[in-house]
This record gives structure tokens, C-alpha cells and sequence, in this order.
């Protein structure tokens, strides 16, 4: 007998072009809010051209949604300027939560605005309350931002990010932490990859290009389900008149490409894009236009020294257009996340002008309109042993390394004192700081901490319920109450490590009975960084859950050391002068007494920040 065949599935779309009815994909990967989420104190019904504040705010198409609010992409009629607008559930704890928000970025906003860190935390510019049919939903307009940083691990996640921008970085991730801790006097929370955004120069020139290039927002008209009430964790159904089921239109996120984010407008939206910039062919015009010896130096061995992926567009290449950014790429988070992703990309890029501007460390010579040639390049990258995490698998005892392997380090023309902030300072408004334009003597990227919802000042703690499990430190584990500005450092060198590798610092795991994600989580700390102090470990509410009265683990009992220097060489092929040098930056980062852990401020001017302006791997993201 023949097996049967699945039943088709069809959807009602609004589009530009009227209501119709299209089959669903098999692989539909859409990702948006839940329609009961749409009941009394969830989210409010927006459409494309609503308006908000007194008609202020116009609303284009729709960039995302978290768990405590939807964003959109709205226009100032009083700026003529774009900017993104979260809307916030109604209920009394998320509209709370969110005047306390914003609180704290008007404080952030006005504290020390010549500070180089304040340009690289987002820019808060209006907020308002709106009424609605289930509430009042407090609204928080934000500057309009590029990707996250998730968006590009997940484009480099066979490579990890090439190690010269990854530098830039975390030296700007630096900076922006270092006002938060020493200017505001704040603590993030939250550090990870989806609450680092990328700032791009020329935004408003973008959007517009992106909103002419676009498809017409559209939306799936879903019945909201009734909301049930509930008492001791049991759904008790309503015993009320069977009424019409009322309906919702929810919107399919447009998240704005990134200038990365080259591909065709008419790709299927369910399919992850091809992303890649272009570069000028291979920095050797710009060496020569500056009249700089070309030096024979090799990429780093764990990774393709151009930074690119197979699943990299053909159609990208010497390509202006820009397409959407899947979905599925940012826009669902477990935690609420400002998804204010906006990107900014020039339309061509066959002319280089570098035009003469102060450097900390160097005076660049002015070379204009310059025509150089435009080319990408496609490398089977080197594939990273496989696995969720460094310390989830049994390290092995000992493995060789490629004999081809070159190294990592880079020699030569560091910009030792270069600062990302100092040749940029925000106006005296409320308007976003702009990043500076970039030119292959700048920084290539530009990046901004977002998403201060979680933030608390670091003399009265909001909650100690803090941090996503792979970035949490291990005195938040322990349940320590007296944790500091170095819980975001801690995360901080989780993310570098992702940033390098494509893979998790931790991810512990639970196993059944036997032990829980606490335990695996500190047994992996330990097996990375070694013992912990006695004092360290009896100082939380979990301790003795996690210890046992010698300090030794309760349920995990065998413990197998793999330091970071030997996880570098052995799984991810790093030279050893590489891994070295990696290691003294991260590992003060990484000290498991919060007390001794290294503060933002000592750590901004580190050596390993020392970044080759001329490195490829800056140009190839």
C-alpha cells in the first residue's frame, strides 16, 4: 500500500496586490509572536501606516518581536528620519519594566556624552504611551541599528569571525562597557551576541534604498485564541456565550539588511540569504596607493583567511543590491531583545576615496577618486571539529596539529592606541551619534551595546536572576548576592571566544537525575580555568547545593582539565604564539573570583587589541 500522502496546507496573506491564499512550504520557518499573546495585557495590533504620538510616527513594515514587545521600522514626520519603535505589552509588569528601561537610557543617554564608550551603547530618542483596546502599551523609539552580532557568528559559523575584526570588537565592546560601569554606574546584565548591534554609516540612505527595493510587508490573518484562566498552574476554560472568534493580523518581520547582507530580492524568504561584503581586490591597490610594502604574511589556521562560507551567495559578488535578512536570523530571542535591526550600504562600490583625517597613531595621506577594481573571493574554509560546546565533549589527550597550519598572530603596522570613539562624538540632541564613514583606514565596523532592559545599578540590584545560562558567571550561579560590574566581563570574553570560534565558551547540559545544568555548568568552568577558592564557592544561596562541606562537586565527581591554551591548539588548531597571546587577554576576563576579575577600564588598552589596520580579514565580514 502506498504511503499516504500529507495533506496540503494553505495560508491567508494580505499583500500589496489584495487577500490571497498560498500554500504553505514544508519548511515554513516563520518565527513571529503567538496570537494569544495578542489578549488583554499582550501585545498591541499594529498595521503598516498606523500612526503613533499624535501622528508623529508612521509605521513602515515591521522589523521584529521579543517577548515583551514588537518592534517596527517608523518614520519621524517631524525629523523626515527613521527610527525604530518598540511597543510594549500592556500588562502592569512589562509596562513597569519598561519605564524603568527607561530611566536608564535617558541616564546613559545624558551622563558623560563625550565619553569615546557612549557611541557605542544605542541611542535612546523619545518615548510616549499609547492607548489601546486591551491597554496602555508604554512605546520606546530607538535609532535605527544594523544586525546583531548572532548574524554574524551564524554567517562564519564553519570559520569563526576573522580574528582582526573580532579585535575591533571587543576594544569597542570595551569602551561601551566601561561607561556603562564607570560613568553610570551600571550593569548590563545581559551581555551576548544578540544584544551587540552593528552601527553602518549613511542609514537614512539606506532605508530608503532598502524601502524601494523591498517587497510589500506582508501578514497572516490568525483567530486569537480565548484567554484561559488559571489557578495552581491549571488551565480552567471560560464559561461564556460562544461569540465569533476575533482575529489578528500578524505581520512577517523585515529585519533591514546590513551592508553584509548582498544577495537577490526575490530569494525565498524562508531561505537563510547569502551574505558577503565585497572587498577591494585583495587590500594589495590600497598598500600600493599608500605606497606600503606588501608584507607575505598567511591567514590563521583554524579558519579561511577570507572569511567566507560556502553558503555565501554567487550572485553577491560586485553585486549593489540588497536583500532582507532572513527572519530566522534575528528575530526571536528567549530574552527580550530590541530588535532594532537596520543596516546601511552604499549602492556601488567601485570607487575608493580616502580622504585625509587625524588617526591616534597615524596621519593617513590623502588619496581621492581612485578607481580600483571590486572582487570577492569564495575559500573552502577549514571546518572546526564539530560539537556543541568546547568542554561538552571528553577532551582528547592529545592531537596533532596540521603541519600547514600558519600562524595567527599578525606583525606590523599596529595601531596600538587606536580608539574607535575618538574621532566620533554624539551632538548635543537626542539625535543617534553617527559612526564615522568607513574608508580602509577606519574601522570596518562599528558596534553598539543595546537592549538595557535588564540593566541595574551596581549598588541596588533589580533581581539576582540574571544573565543567559552560556554567559553567566559563575558568582550568579552560585547565587551570590555581592556580584559586580565584572559579571558583564565575564560574558564579555564568552562572546570574544564565540566571536573566534563560531562555538560556545560553555553550554552545560543536564543529565536526567544524575545532575542538573548548575553543576555542568561549574564543572566546565573548572575543567577550563581550574579550582575555585573556598571562599568563592561558599559565598552563594546554591553552594551547598553545587558543593559538598570539602568543596569538592556534589554529583560530578571526575573532572577532566582541558585549559584554554591547550583548547586553542588542540581543538581549533591555533599556533601556539597565537594561543598564548589569546590567553593573556581572555583569561584576566575569565577569573572565577569576581573580586580579582580585570574591570573594562584595564583592559581596553590591551595588547592583543593591537589591530594591523591593512589585515584582509577586516574587509572580508
Amino acid at each position: 500500500m502506498a504511503p499516504k500522502q500529507p495533506c496540503a496546507k494553505y495560508e491567508y496573506v494580505v499583500t500589496s496586490a489584495g487577500p490571497k491564499i498560498l500554500p504553505v512550504a514544508d519548511v515554513h520557518s516563520k518565527d513571529e509572536e503567538s496570537p494569544a499573546e495578542y489578549n488583554s495585557g499582550g501585545y498591541l495590533q499594529v498595521k503598516v501606516q498606523d500612526t503613533f504620538k499624535d501622528d508623529r510616527y508612521v509605521i513602515l513594515r515591521k522589523l521584529g518581536w521579543g517577548h515583551f514587545s514588537t518592534v517596527w521600522l517608523v518614520r519621524d514626520t517631524q525629523t523626515n528620519h527613521h527610527s525604530a519603535l518598540k511597543v510594549v505589552k500592556s500588562a502592569g509588569r512589562y509596562a513597569e519594566t519598561a519605564r524603568d528601561e527607561i530611566k536608564l537610557l535617558s541616564q546613559v543617554r545624558d551622563e558623560t556624552p563625550e565619553h569615546p564608550g557612549r557611541e557605542h551603547i544605542v541611542s535612546f530618542l523619545d518615548s510616549f504611551s499609547h492607548c489601546g483596546p486591551e491597554g496602555v502599551h508604554v512605546c520606546i523609539v530607538f535609532e535605527p541599528l544594523g544586525e546583531n552580532l548572532l548574524a554574524l557568528i551564524e554567517r562564519h559559523k564553519k570559520t569563526g569571525v576573522p580574528a582582526a575584526l573580532v579585535k575591533v570588537i571587543a576594544k569597542q565592546m570595551l569602551l561601551g562597557l566601561e561607561y556603562l560601569h564607570d560613568e553610570c554606574d551600571l550593569i548590563h546584565t545581559d551581555i551576548k551576541p544578540e544584544n551587540i548591534m552593528i552601527s553602518i554609516p549613511d542609514v537614512e540612505e539606506h532605508i530608503q534604498a532598502e524601502l524601494a527595493k523591498s517587497p510589500s510587508p506582508t501578514c497572516r490573518q490568525v483567530g486569537v485564541p480565548p484567554k484561559q484562566l488559571t489557578r495552581s498552574g491549571v488551565a480552567i476554560p471560560r464559561l461564556a456565550p460562544v461569540t465569533r472568534e476575533r482575529k489578528v493580523q500578524i505581520f512577517d518581520s523585515q529585519p533591514l539588511s546590513s551592508p553584509t547582507s548582498l544577495g537577490s530580492a526575490g530569494s525565498s524568504p524562508n531561505l537563510r540569504q547569502g551574505l558577503q561584503m565585497s572587498r577591494i581586490a585583495s587590500m594589495q591597490s590600497v598598500r600600493s596607493l599608500l605606497d606600503r610594502k606588501l608584507k607575505g604574511k598567511q591567514g590563521p589556521s583554524w579558519k579561511d583567511s577570507s572569511g567566507s562560507t560556502p553558503e555565501l551567495s554567487a550572485s553577491s559578488s560586485g553585486s549593489s543590491e540588497c536583500a532582507p535578512m532572513s527572519p530566522n536570523t534575528v528575530t526571536s530571542f528567549s530574552n527580550e531583545t530590541t530588535l532594532t535591526s537596520l543596516g546601511s550600504v552604499t549602492s556601488e562600490v567601485n570607487k575608493l576615496s580616502i580622504m585625509t583625517r587625524p588617526c591616534t597613531a597615524c596621519l593617513c595621506t590623502c588619496i581621492c577618486q581612485e578607481t580600483l577594481p571590486v572582487v570577492t573571493e569564495q575559500q573552502p574554509p577549514l571546518k572546526p571539529p564539530a560539537g556543541p560546546s568546547l568542554l561538552s565533549q571528553t577532551a582528547p589527550p592529545k592531537l596533532s596539529r596540521p603541519n600547514s597550519s600558519p600562524s595567527q598572530l599578525h606583525s606590523g603596522g599596529s595601531l596600538s592606541s587606536w580608539s574607535p570613539g575618538t574621532n566620533c562624538l554624539p551632538e548635543p540632541t537626542h539625535r543617534a551619534p553617527s559612526p564615522p564613514p568607513v574608508s580602509p583606514l577606519s574601522p570596518p565596523i562599528f558596534i553598539k551595546i543595546a537592549d538595557l532592559g535588564n540593566a541595574t545599578p551596581s549598588h541596588r540590584h533589580f533581581t539576582e536572576d540574571i544573565q543567559t545560562r552560556q554567559y553567566r558567571s559563575p558568582e550568579v550561579i552560585l547565587g551570590r548576592t555581592d556580584w559586580g560590574a565584572t559579571a558583564d566581563i565575564w560574558s564579555a570574553a564568552c562572546v570574544i571566544f564565540e566571536l573566534l570560534t563560531a562555538e560556545y565558551l560553555f553550554d552545560p547540559q543536564s543529565q536526567g537525575g544524575v545532575f542538573g545544568r548548575d553543576d555542568d555548568h561549574m564543572a566546565q568552568i573548572m575543567e577550563l580555568l581550574g579550582d575555585i577558592d573556598l571562599e568563592v564557592k561558599f559565598g552563594g544561596r546554591f553552594s551547598r547545593d553545587l558543593f559538598d562541606s570539602a568543596g569538592n562537586l556534589r554529583y560530578i565527581r571526575n573532572l577532566k582539565p582541558w585549559p584554554l591554551r591547550r583548547v586553542m591548539a588542540e581543538k581549533y588548531f591555533w599556533e601556539e604564539a597565537a594561543a598564548d597571546a589569546l590567553c593573556e587577554f581572555l583569561e584576566p576576563m575569565l577569573v572565577p573570583d569576581f573580586r580579582k576579575r580585570r574591570h573594562a577600564r584595564d583592559l581596553k588598552e590591551h595588547r592583543w587589541l593591537e589591530v594591523d589596520m591593512t589585515d584582509e580579514g577586516l574587509w572580508t565580514w
